[in-house]
């Protein structure tokens, strides 16, 4: 199955960047001021979702409208949509910016979406952010640095395979310690035996 890509109307640098990351197959769903970023990339959404607050133009296609007078942002109604579809593997983009309550609350979607079975990430132009509650491989990539977040309290992470290892050790959101690790010629292993990480590769 194609994944689903949502496009929000955070800061997007770089449209030439970001249009790689959508597929001919995606099913990609504005949300909100997104349908601008949309149409500066030529793209055609498949379903455009939100109050509409932010974005005052004509809005074609397959629309749903909400009350402005919601319980949820217009980046949730699109992610809990795409589930809703069937759909396990979800790109936000357009998700961070100058406003930094939207951005932390993209990357708690990413919980979300982990714990609900699927595979969530927020990219812009220097970082790729996922959330991970089980052992996790990833790949080298060169001139990026991996940082670990921790939601809360996570038990016995462990790393491997990176410049600055680590070993059953208990991370609190209040440490700094898995910030800015570097990558080895191997693939990094990452393993937990309890909780949340936010995983972040990150360029300058």
């Amino acid at each position: 199955m194609s994944k689903a890509v949502i496009i929000s109307a955070g800061t997007i640098a770089d449209y030439e960047y970001t249009k790689a990351f959508i597929a001919e197959d995606d099913f990609v769903i504005c949300a909100d001021g997104g349908i601008s970023h949309a149409k500066m990339m030529g793209v055609t959404p498949n379903l455009t979702v939100g109050d509409f607050d932010s974005y005052k133009g004509e809005v074609t296609g397959d629309v749903r409208r909400f009350n402005p007078e919601k319980d949820y942002t217009d980046t949730d109604i699109a992610v809990k949509t795409a589930m809703e579809k069937g759909y396990k593997e979800i790109i936000l983009l357009g998700a961070t910016g100058t406003r930094l309550d939207h951005t932390i609350s993209n990357i708690g979607l990413l919980e979300y979406i982990t714990k609900t079975g699927g595979e969530g990430y927020v990219v812009n132009e220097n970082n790729i952010i996922t959330v991970i509650d089980k052992k996790t491989v990833i790949k080298p990539m060169k001139g990026w640095h991996l940082s670990l977040i921790p939601i809360g309290e996570v038990k016995g992470v462990t790393l491997k395979n990176l410049k600055y290892p680590l070993e059953n050790y208990d991370l609190k959101f209040s440490q700094s310690l898995a910030v800015s690790n570097e990558f080895t010629d191997k693939d990094a292993v990452i393993d937990i035996k309890e909780g949340s990480l936010i995983v972040i590769k990150s360029r300058d």
